[in-house]
């Protein structure tokens, strides 16, 4: 049993280090693919519940933290990611808005665009 554990985490964190590669070098990306994958693995983790500590060994452990520090630095990029794209929606927005604009109402409205933090 604590032998698939460890099949199951290397193979979630291969998933989590192909999106990563992908991710840093700014090539394409399948997500609604890595995000299937990555549901199925960790499906797969989840029918082992949470095995008590003592039988989870050492290397277990070391690679449980490596799965999550690498599910974090996903996330990190994942969020850049995502900003960029919201900036790139918010210009091409103007764009077309600038475009279409008649003034009929009076001056456009300017965009505002939201920070995240």
């Amino acid at each position: 049993m604590m032998q698939g554990l460890t099949t199951s985490l290397t193979r979630l964190e291969t998933l989590i280090d192909g999106a990563i590669a992908a991710l840093e070098d700014g090539g394409p990306l399948d997500d609604g693919g890595m995000a299937d994958a990555k549901g199925r693995a960790l499906l797969e983790l989840s029918r082992y519940g949470r095995p008590p500590a003592e039988l989870i060994t050492p290397e277990q452990a070391r690679q449980i933290r490596r799965v999550r520090e690498k599910l974090a630095r996903e996330s990190r990029l994942l969020g850049v990611r995502l900003e960029a794209a919201e900036v790139v929606s918010s210009i091409v927005a103007e764009a077309v808005m600038a475009d279409e604009w008649d003034g009929t109402y009076g001056p456009r409205p300017a965009l505002q665009r939201e920070k995240r933090s």
